[in-house]
């Protein structure tokens, strides 16, 4: 089998009763809600996902490469795929820990990250998409993309912005 550049099966036995266990020891990810000065729109968006076979609309998201932190991936990410930097947003939630995305066959954790444009005015920077990402992002009303989304990320983020609304 050719090597996986993003996915590293693996195999261990269990530490109780001895069973062969296989998982995916992949790269851990941030994923980040930017949502507008006023709280009403957010910034999606979409792309090509094989486990789909279709396009996803979703929020930024990316792995944490090598000797990085959650923290700088976030600005790294929205930087590179909406066009905002750092001095252009508040983070207003921040995940305590980061989220196993599913560990029965997966090493992936994800941090996760609403940011909130700090006022109207900002204006969105030049994208630097990574080689090969092909990404179109767009302002969508959240109750919006909660119909157009099937990503399990955009709808948790979204729902933890309501929550913090109330």
């Amino acid at each position: 089998m050719e090597e996986f550049k993003f996915l590293k099966p693996k195999k261990m036995l269990h530490p109780k009763n001895g069973m062969t266990l296989e998982y995916l020891d992949k790269q851990s990810a941030i994923a980040a809600l930017i949502v507008s000065s006023d709280g009403k729109k957010g910034y999606f968006v979409k792309q090509f996902r094989p486990g789909i076979m279709g396009e996803c609309l979703e929020v930024v998201a990316g792995l944490i490469d090598p000797g990085e932190v959650p923290i700088d991936t976030l600005y790294r990410e929205v930087a590179e795929e909406a066009g905002y930097y750092k001095d252009d947003y508040d983070i207003i939630y921040t995940e305590k820990e980061p989220l196993a995305i599913s560990p029965g066959y997966t090493a992936e954790r994800l941090s996760c990250y609403i940011v909130k444009l700090k006022n109207e005015n900002i204006k969105q920077k030049e994208l630097n998409l990574d080689e090969g990402e092909d990404l179109v992002g767009k302002w969508y009303d959240l109750d919006e993309v909660l119909k157009l989304s099937c990503d399990f990320k955009t709808h948790f983020l979204i729902r933890i912005f309501e929550l913090l609304q109330k």
